[in-house]
């Protein structure tokens, strides 16, 4: 039987823990169930264990293990998951999910689809909060590889973006051509 904690996480440079349900971890991720407050569940998380600073306890954990365990929540891997290379990562939650979230700093989020990537660096076609998409240019920086501390997946916010982005596009598609 798995283990059933709740995990309080620092990464380096952050001010608020990650927190989440514990579900697996191997030498350089951490997957948990995301918990963004309280008692709410809200998708998938992956830590990039090299950016962590501390896993501690917590005064509430107990409590909050408590309320999961009641509500039903159970501590399972998403179907088709393995742990693989942070670039092949954020393949596989494309593949599953439409598109990937990834976090580099506490305060910079972004969604999208990876374009190129190498040893190094990382390019992406974005998704704006508003639903446009900038494709990769050679205007735009390329991310660096080693700062990406998280990826997120499945979750409201996440799926929601998705969907308007989606319908977005068909209504893109199926609007007539102004000639």
């Amino acid at each position: 039987m798995k283990p059933y904690h709740v995990e309080y996480v620092q990464l380096a440079g952050w001010e608020a823990d990650e927190v989440g349900l514990w579900l697996a971890e191997d030498n350089d991720w951490l997957l948990l169930r995301s918990i963004p407050n309280d008692y709410m569940i809200d998708g998938y998380v992956l830590v990039v264990k090299e950016h962590i600073v501390s896993r501690k306890p917590h005064r509430d954990r107990k409590q909050v293990e408590q309320v999961l365990k009641l509500k039903g929540i159970q501590p399972e891997v998403p179907s088709n998951f393995s742990f693989l290379e942070l670039v092949d990562m954020m393949r596989w939650v494309e593949h599953q999910y439409g598109l990937v979230e990834f976090t580099d700093k506490e305060d910079c989020t972004f969604f999208g689809w990876v374009n190129e990537a190498d040893a190094v660096h990382l390019w992406m076609d974005t998704l704006s909060s508003n639903c446009t998409v900038a494709v990769r240019d050679n205007d735009n920086p390329p991310f660096v590889l080693s700062e990406i501390q998280l990826l997120r997946f499945d979750a409201d916010y996440f799926n929601s973006l998705k969907l308007l982005w989606q319908h977005k596009s068909r209504q893109k598609l199926l609007k007539p051509s102004d000639n």
